[in-house]
């Protein structure tokens, strides 16, 4: 219980954006160059690398559902306020945990449809205005 209350609040915060604060006064995106469908999710907790903080369900329900080949901006828990980063990132790097989504509704572990866990730091973000970039080289997919 205390796990979905952390998610719901994240996800809350998450929702609320950093619009104004990113370079180009838009909010963070992530760019999808893979030719399948993902699901991506923001994980707050590293070095846990594990995905008991959420679940199947949760996932498919997320908002982060990003069709091949395109973009979505997302809105980034005001990430790009130095000040919000350092308050909600433990060890100052956010997770992204990104999903195949035709094999996770195909499967009940996780595992089995994690594409790639990708790592960033603020500056890394920023060096990147926000823009995260899902794709096969960068993956070895």
């Amino acid at each position: 219980m205390k796990k979905l209350f952390f998610l719901i609040i994240a996800i809350s915060l998450f929702i609320a954006g950093c619009k104004n604060n990113s370079s180009n006064g838009s909010n963070a995106k992530i760019e999808n160059k893979l030719n399948k469908n993902i699901i991506c999710v923001l994980g707050y907790n590293y070095p846990d690398l594990n995905l008991t903080f959420t679940n199947k369900q949760t996932i498919l329900n997320n908002r982060f559902d990003i069709p091949a080949g395109q973009t979505k901006e997302i809105d980034t828990l005001s990430l790009c306020n130095k000040a919000m980063w350092d308050k909600t990132i433990k060890h100052s790097m956010l997770m992204l945990f990104v999903f195949d989504k035709d094999k996770l509704a195909g499967t009940d572990k996780l595992e089995d449809a994690l594409i790639a866990r990708y790592y960033f730091t603020y500056v890394q973000l920023m060096k990147t205005n926000g823009v995260i970039t899902i794709d096969a080289t960068r993956n070895n997919l």
